[in-house]
């Protein structure tokens, strides 16, 4: 009960460095729709709702279905470190991380280490989906912006159609954003309640009680709102602002790519990175609307979705060194 205590405490303070790097509201802040305080707060509850009813399917997969053997005390608390200390360095550089290459390279560095059999299979269906949900965001998002471009030169003649049409896009953009969020709360949870599913699992079967197997979702839902209110403000800032110029047409376009990808995503119970499906809309927008895209950004965001599985990699073999000194 004890190391369980502990595992649930560390899964928590990985859940809160997970959400200070949740960048899902950076298109509302972008257009000043939302002040970064009412977005932290709006995008925490709605996180904590996506993880404890949508994000079960997706931890069961990082959590059980990657490695052939369930990890044990040591082991999970290495994986949970790891990964928390890489994502609260790159919320606070303002940096984006994906929290599931980050998880998925830690946990198969160490299941490769410890010589448990890695589930190939699962492996390359992760992997695709990193290679091409950003595809898909990219030109979902370059098709939607192109369509509403067509759409505004067919059919707005004066000013007062263009207040209109910002008007409705704002609504929608207000929802896209909230599905993305929830379908977010209900992918990134699996990163931190993933080390925890195989044990919660185990009791909620022996006991009966199907209730058991949520505990871990609220306790990521709970540390994912929690992050996202202290620190993730400077990811919304860095992400709403740096890539390109945005308007609430653009920002639309941005969005509703995004959620529909995660969403789609989230119910097949495969984990993806929202984070580089929603850098690579920024991109997709900003070429279609014909704005600059500051590509330096770009640059340094994209050279850290290829880093970041080996550098957690790496990070969990110096981290199991020091847990299994101290712990064995």
């Amino acid at each position: 009960m004890e190391e369980l205590v502990i595992l649930g405490s560390v899964a928590g303070l990985l859940a809160i460095a997970i959400g200070a790097n949740d960048e899902t509201w950076a298109t509302v802040v972008g257009i000043r729709r939302l002040s970064i305080n009412q977005a932290v707060v709006l995008g925490s509850g709605v996180l904590l709702i996506g993880a404890v009813t949508f994000g079960f399917n997706v931890a069961k997969t990082v959590g059980t279905e990657i490695s052939d053997s369930p990890f044990t005390f040591a082991q999970s608390l290495t994986i949970l470190i790891t990964v928390a200390v890489l994502l609260i360095i790159g919320s606070w550089k303002g940096l984006p991380l994906s929290t599931t290459h980050t998880m998925v390279g830690a946990t198969v560095t160490l299941s490769l280490l410890l010589g448990y059999n890695v589930e190939s299979a699962t492996i390359v269906k992760i992997v695709f989906s990193w290679i091409t949900s950003p595809l898909i965001g990219f030109f979902g998002a370059y098709g939607i912006m192109k369509l509403i471009l067509w759409l505004k030169k067919k059919y707005v003649k004066g000013l007062d159609d263009v207040d209109r049409l910002e008007s409705w896009f704002i609504t929608i953009l207000l929802l896209s954003v909230t599905l993305t969020s929830f379908s977010r709360g209900a992918n990134d949870v699996s990163n931190a309640a993933a080390p925890l599913m195989g044990v919660f699992i185990q009791l909620a079967d022996q006991s009966g009680n199907s209730l058991y197997a949520r505990i871990p979702l609220l306790i990521g839902g709970v540390g994912m709102g929690i992050g996202l209110i202290i620190v993730g403000r400077r990811v919304l800032k860095s992400l709403g602002n740096d890539i390109v110029t945005l308007s609430p047409t653009s920002a639309v376009a941005i969005q509703f790519s995004t959620a529909i990808i995660t969403f789609v995503a989230a119910s097949l119970g495969i984990p993806v990175s929202g984070t580089h499906i929603l850098v690579a809309a920024f991109i997709g927008t900003g070429k279609a609307y014909d704005v600059d895209v500051n590509m330096k950004t770009v640059k340094r965001i994209t050279i850290s979705a290829v880093g970041t599985p080996f550098v957690a990699g790496l990070g969990v073999l110096l981290t199991w060194g020091v847990v299994n000194l101290f712990i064995g």
